[in-house]
């Protein structure tokens, strides 16, 4: 068996960082970046309903996207990637950014004395 990696492969690295994607924050992530690229202060700035003949929907769909109401479709994030001469990872977060910010969600709101515990436990695994 070969065991050498992949191209274009993201190692497993240690067990806490092989956690599930968190889809919440990954469609928040891609509204907020698509509302940034619409409204964006450039001779390409598109009204919602702009955006919508482009896509192939009406308004109120575009609006649902920006608001978290509805989530995108990969062929509409390939659309405005098109129209904005974009790439997608302009778009999408990268695995690590989204495991850095699910670690930061999953203890936020925690008693700060329990940081070094947490920290203690996952060295130990």
């Amino acid at each position: 068996m070969d065991n050498r990696p992949r191209v274009g492969r993201i190692p497993a690295g240690p067990p806490e960082e092989a956690m599930h994607i968190d889809a919440k924050l990954l469609y928040e992530t891609i509204r907020q970046q698509i509302k940034a690229v619409r409204t964006a202060e450039t001779d390409s700035k598109l009204s919602q309903a702009e955006l919508g003949e482009v896509l192939g929907v009406k308004r109120s769909t575009v609006a649902n996207l920006e608001s978290g109401a509805q989530r995108t479709s990969l062929h509409n994030i390939y659309e405005i990637c098109a129209h904005y001469n974009l790439e997608l990872s302009d778009l999408l977060p990268s695995i690590a950014e989204l495991r850095r910010r699910s670690t930061e969600l999953r203890y936020e709101g925690l008693d700060p004395g329990l940081s070094p515990v947490i920290e203690k436990l996952k060295r130990n695994g």
